[in-house]
């Protein structure tokens, strides 16, 4: 009897996890999270976003992909500013030495915006928690992709700034004829002295 006690017992025990969610192991890289990682194709850059549980599958999808993308971009470009003022100040008293003493005030501010263009970034992988529904999204860029990125764009604003200088050229030779043009007629109708 208290063998069949035990293993009702033991089986009780193994349900009740099973149904909790017990044992469920999370692929690697949900736990491992967002960052660059070396692997088979070079360096990798890994996004993960978490969506929780929605009775609207599709919007709980594409707030997980959404939030996976903006890891990237966190890893590819941050601008942070920062602004920091310091005061400080000391005053004496000659009559009461005592009264002498200094007065410190410092503030500091930060702000980190980031802002990327995920050119080749892809949505590699979901996986959906059993225990709560909890979505995660593992979105992947490859560094020479985002390296190919920044060439391409350097390339598009060396040709524009270069475009540029070469219509304010033109725009200048073709004043230059107008008035070579403008002193000529002036010339041959005797205006010119």
């Amino acid at each position: 009897m208290r063998r069949i006690t035990k293993i009702v017992t033991g089986l009780s025990v193994l349900a009740f996890l099973a149904a909790c969610g017990g044992g469920v192991k999370p692929p690697e890289w949900v736990t491992k999270g967002s960052g660059a990682f070396p692997g088979d194709q070079g360096a990798v850059l890994y996004g993960v976003g978490v969506a929780s549980k929605s009775p609207n599958i599709a919007l709980q999808r594409k707030i997980a992909d959404n939030r996976a993308r903006q890891e990237l971009a966190a890893q590819i470009s941050t601008y942070v500013a920062t602004f920091m003022k310091d005061f400080m100040e000391q005053h004496k008293d000659y009559f009461n030495p005592d009264a002498a003493g200094s007065d410190e005030l410092v503030q500091f501010v930060s702000k980190s915006v980031s802002e990327a263009t995920l050119v080749g970034s892809q949505i590699v992988d979901r996986w959906t928690d059993p225990r709560d529904g909890t979505l995660y999204s593992l979105a992947v860029l490859r560094v020479d992709d985002v390296l190919n990125q920044i060439k391409e764009k350097t390339k598009q604003a060396i040709r524009a700034q270069h475009r540029a200088v070469v219509v304010e050229k033109a725009n200048e030779l073709v004043k230059e004829l107008d008035k070579a043009v403008e002193q000529k007629r002036q010339y041959e109708s005797g205006v010119v002295q």
